[in-house]
């Protein structure tokens, strides 16, 4: 039997439910849109997934509130590579790409003469900063539709959700989970 749903326009039944990935997708694809076009429109070169991957973790999109994103002692290599969970020759591929873009510039660490740290460049600040702007408007624009309460709710649910995936801990080879 179908379930009943609430919509906007009241209750509706809905023989095919959307999968939680499904209903993931929409309010990502909606904030990756209005992140693409504005940052096309300001002249941002088009990055790949995992380009955007490693400039949010180097300039620490998504940390927790009070973190320096601009902080200048960087990220080491190392620490970048079990961040973001990709091979370490490929995390060196991207960020040759990107400093080539003037997104991120490398250095060496001031407490270790061999190892290498990267920090956003000007260009990767620019962008980091255009990117929390879209999604400040993006979440806005959402509580405006849903109201300030659920809005609210939808955040706690979804950090405590991130929260919970994120300590779990379980070992990545290659970006995936290993599964026994």
């Amino acid at each position: 039997m179908p379930k009943p749903t609430r919509s906007s326009g009241g209750l509706r039944t809905s023989a095919t439910s959307r999968d939680l990935r499904a209903l993931l997708h929409v309010p990502q694809h909606d904030l990756q849109s209005q992140l693409s076009s504005r940052l096309e429109r300001l002249g941002f070169p088009a990055l790949r997934p995992a380009q955007v991957q490693l400039l949010s973790a180097i300039g620490g999109l998504g940390r927790d509130p009070g973190t320096d994103p601009n902080d200048s002692r960087g990220v080491r290599l190392s620490d970048l590579v079990s961040l973001v969970s990709i091979p370490k020759q490929t995390v060196g591929d991207l960020l040759d790409e990107l400093q080539g873009l003037r997104m991120v510039e490398r250095f060496p660490d001031p407490d270790h003469g061999v190892i290498k740290r990267v920090r956003l460049g000007p260009k990767g600040k620019a962008w980091a900063a255009e990117v929390k702007k879209v999604s400040a408007a993006t979440e806005a624009r959402w509580a405006t539709r849903l109201g300030t309460k659920k809005m609210k709710s939808l955040r706690a649910l979804l950090e405590e959700l991130a929260a919970t995936v994120e300590s779990r801990g379980e070992p990545r080879a290659n970006g995936r989970v290993k599964r026994g």
